[in-house]
């Protein structure tokens, strides 16, 4: 891989990590003080560019210091998130401060004045757009997907659940939203929280895309998913709802997190 050399300047000869966390098929290195993202170039990665530079001074994300395109490439140049993963074990074992903390995050996000918003997006026409691109192409990971979404008492395949989703589309509630709101994405001081990853779906959307994608990651990280089946304990899903002072809205939740299905 030649790195772009505005992008080696910053770098130079400087020692890194590979992160491998996470499900993005992105090419992810950390530096001491750099990350380095490089992926196709899309939609998204454009809208993470300008979302981030939008957003700067209003929510704590990382700052893009480099955004090039080269030969279909996108290489962004940005600086490294402290602090630890909302799913590290020091939170897991204590679902009460993580709860607290997922829920100072959203807060967070859904207090940002969206009516400048540059970006559109993360609206739910672009993304099923995006989710219609994705079928017609076969881009769709199934591989990776609920195991109660496609077969005998679930959709046929992708393009049957495209259907589903673009006449049962629900009233958007707007707010800033990030998109992917997973555990790993999050960045906490144990105290509150300090930034914000992997911005490529943030701007104006449902509060439920972000409610749905938190209430699956918590599910996932405490059943036993990610740790070969061994759980952890002291969570229940109303505990994050109860929080936020939100009621279960199953339509919502239901459609957000079938929508991720197809990205």
């Amino acid at each position: 891989m030649v790195i772009p050399k505005k992008i080696s300047d910053y770098i130079k000869d400087s020692t890194y990590e590979i992160n491998d966390v996470g499900m993005s098929e992105s090419q992810v290195y950390i530096y001491e003080k750099y990350v380095l993202k490089v992926q196709p170039a899309t939609v998204e990665t454009d809208n993470e560019y300008e979302m981030l530079k939008w957003i700067s001074g209003k929510c704590p994300t990382p700052i893009i210091l480099e955004y090039i395109k080269e030969d279909g490439m996108a290489f962004t140049l940005m600086t490294k998130a402290e602090g630890k993963m909302l799913c590290d074990e020091e939170f897991m074992k204590n679902p009460k401060k993580l709860v607290k903390l997922i829920a100072e995050g959203l807060k967070l996000l859904w207090s940002v004045d969206i009516k400048e918003c540059p970006c559109s997006y993360s609206r739910l026409s672009e993304r099923l757009k995006a989710a219609r691109e994705n079928v017609e192409s076969g881009k769709v990971d199934l591989d990776n997907v609920e195991p109660e979404t496609f077969g005998a008492n679930g959709f046929a395949n992708p393009a049957e659940l495209l259907k589903w989703l673009e006449e049962n589309k629900p009233e958007e509630d707007l707010v800033l939203s990030h998109g992917d709101f997973c555990l790993p994405n999050i960045f906490t001081d144990g105290a509150k929280i300090i930034a914000f990853i992997d911005n490529g779906k943030m701007g104006p959307a449902d509060r439920w895309q972000d409610l749905a994608i938190a209430l699956r990651s918590l599910r996932h990280n405490y059943n036993g998913t990610y740790t070969d089946g061994v759980p952890y304990e002291g969570y229940n899903e109303k505990m994050l709802l109860d929080e936020l002072g939100i009621e279960m809205d199953d339509k919502k939740n239901r459609y957000y997190l079938l929508l991720d299905e197809l990205f």
